[in-house]
């Protein structure tokens, strides 16, 4: 099976209030963003329960809007942190003579650094499937 893309690129420009610029060269590079994102919101549904049609794709209106925001975000999330594979936040801090970049806060002590996963995921994403009621914190047995 292909891997579900939940977003397109006017998707993406619709969710940012831009218009797609035209001549748009970069559009394979935005189609790449997406899939990727869509990749990590499969991977934050994988206790979701909703209908699906025979490709995988939700078959309710709302399930598939917070979907395709979802990826929108984060695929503004990889844009913004220009980290797609989250390996920027394995690199510690770095210092030079007194400066020190990359930390957290003025002490200087633990390691800010976050698993590769944990910094793939946008923020906004997560609230947009929290909000759907596409994940949860809760754990329920029926």
């Amino acid at each position: 099976m292909a891997q579900r893309t939940y977003a397109i690129p006017s998707d993406y420009f619709d969710f940012l209030g831009d218009e797609i610029p035209d001549p748009f060269p970069e559009k394979k590079q935005l189609e790449a963003m997406l899939r990727r994102a869509s990749i990590v919101i499969d991977g934050r549904l994988r206790l979701a329960v909703y209908n699906t049609d025979e490709d995988g794709y939700p078959t309710d209106a709302d399930v598939s809007e917070a979907l395709k925001d979802a990826t929108c975000a984060q695929a503004g999330w990889f844009e913004d942190t220009d980290d797609v594979t989250g390996a920027e936040s394995q690199a510690g801090v770095v210092k030079i003579g007194s400066v020190s970049l990359g930390g957290s806060g003025a002490s200087g002590g633990a390691s800010a650094t976050r698993s590769a996963a944990a910094s793939r995921i946008s923020p906004e994403a997560v609230e947009i499937l929290r909000n759907a009621g596409l994940i949860s914190s809760v754990v329920s047995h029926w």
